[in-house]
């Protein structure tokens, strides 16, 4: 089996809030012939509202900075994260094009012994597993197929937009991290709305959590029509969203109790990977889920 290495970009959420999350990404990609990397010394990616809106250059710098340790390690990044790809592919993109801009930012990167070159390529982990391992090899490295399971996929927005710049697939008409679902023997279900924002970004969760609560209520609703068994998202903030977001709700006296896996942890379940190292951490009951369908407590 072929290797590929790469350099893995966990960003803030997961390292922070979801070591079991991180467990999944770093105990799954090797199974599937593709090694991942510590970017030591990597920080914030950073996020558009807090950076870019105010002052582009400061998020230039921030994410060539990220770009220059990867390309340090002569390895494309992965990013984990929708938000920190969205804003790392954009750099890479904007930089690799703009000379103006890569002057100005390597001036100041300079000042800390880094240089941004343009020399890697930045990907979501959804792109690794659908374009580069492909769904036949994670349909051969599973050893419990999820028949009959029915699966809500969320995508989050900056998987998908702007599609200008990020080209990670079609973004009206999404279909790898379905297919992704799928190789695992679930079925991906339709649901009104699937690719409508869940509430969490922008700032929102954090500025103005009643708002966001009412998102993701009426995202969830969209959802439930569905009848899913869980929800699947490749978007740490996402997650983090549905899974606080319906025990938020659900203090509010709301009927909303789907259980919610990042998608690397559905796959290693199904390699039959130990659930108290990548499914730990949840506010939402899953251990049900996991109970009946893996037949593991």
């Amino acid at each position: 089996m072929a290797v590929t290495n790469y350099a893995l970009y966990t960003g803030c959420i997961i390292p922070l809030r979801y070591p079991d999350i991180e467990n999944s990404i770093r105990e799954t990609m090797p199974l599937l012939g593709a090694n991942v990397y510590d970017m030591v010394g990597a920080g914030c990616c950073p996020p558009g509202g807090a950076f870019w809106s105010v002052d582009e250059i400061s998020g230039l710098i921030q994410s060539a900075r990220n770009i220059s340790i990867a390309e340090f390690m002569e390895k494309d990044l992965v990013a984990v994260c929708n938000g920190c790809f969205c804003y790392l592919k954009n750099t890479n993109m904007m930089l690799k094009s703009d000379k103006e801009k890569r002057e100005k930012v390597n001036t100041i990167l300079n000042n800390v012994g880094r240089k941004y070159q343009g020399t890697i390529s930045v990907y979501h982990l959804v792109e690794i597993l659908h374009d580069h391992i492909g769904i036949e090899k994670i349909k051969n490295s599973i050893k419990l197929n999820l028949d009959g399971v029915k699966a809500a996929v969320h995508y989050g927005c900056h998987l998908l937009r702007p599609s200008d710049h990020l080209m990670a697939e079609n973004p009206e008409k999404p279909h790898k991290l379905d297919a992704l679902v799928e190789a695992l023997g679930l079925e991906s279900v339709y649901y009104p709305k699937k690719l409508s924002c869940c509430g969490a970004g922008g700032g929102m969760r954090g500025n103005n959590p009643e708002v966001t609560l009412k998102i993701l209520e009426k995202k969830l609703m969209n959802i439930k029509y569905s009848e899913p068994d869980c929800i699947v998202t490749a978007c740490p903030f996402c997650f983090l969203q549905f899974d606080l977001g319906q025990k938020g709700l659900r203090e509010k006296g709301e009927d909303f109790c789907i259980p919610v896996f990042y998608y690397n942890q559905l796959l290693g379940l199904s390699m039959g990977l130990p659930k108290n190292r990548i499914a730990v951490l949840s506010e939402t009951p899953r251990d049900g889920f996991i109970k009946k369908y893996y037949g593991v407590e």
